[in-house]
């Protein structure tokens, strides 16, 4: 007598299997949005323009504003594990500091980056622990620009990367 295994596939675990792609994958085209949109600046900037007011710097604004939306594209996915919880928080954190209006606010953005990836579960894939640990550092970058530029010492002026 022959015994037959078969295996089903329900919807149900179909869609499980692609929402936790799309986390992975949202968030791997955040990481490239941030490091474009460092780039775009570092070109502006480069070019001596004023990064936070000059109309000519549509281009860095723009690049800024596409990583807003892409951090809510990645908020958007519900988190099914604990990898893609830490992803779904570190969007929220790199749209935090996107928008965020003081260096005060960046260093509170980065503390928390560095306390959730700390949290993480010692399970956490290395690819994914790798993305929270490269989201951390373009926070970093994104406070020294800050603090590079001077933008932090008149009360007035902006962050220029606030989208």
């Amino acid at each position: 007598m022959t015994k037959y295994n078969t295996s089903t596939t329900t919807p149900a675990s179909k869609a499980t299997a692609e929402a936790r792609s799309y986390v992975f994958d949202h968030f791997c085209e955040l990481m490239t949005r941030v490091l474009l949109a460092l780039e775009e600046e570092d070109w502006a900037e480069g070019a001596g323009w004023d990064i936070a007011f000059g109309p000519s710097v549509s281009d860095a604004d723009t690049a800024w504003k596409l990583v807003a939306l892409q951090a809510e594209t990645v908020r958007s996915v519900h988190p099914l594990s604990m990898s893609d919880l830490l992803l779904h928080r570190m969007a929220g954190l790199i749209s935090r500091a996107v928008a965020a209006p003081s260096i005060a606010a960046l260093e509170s953005v980065r503390a928390r980056a560095i306390h959730s990836i700390a949290q993480a579960p010692n399970q956490t894939a290395a690819p994914v622990r790798d993305l929270a640990e490269e989201a951390q550092i373009s926070i970093e970058d994104m406070i020294e620009r800050a603090l590079s530029n001077g933008a932090h010492k008149s009360a007035d002026m902006g962050l220029p990367l606030a989208a």
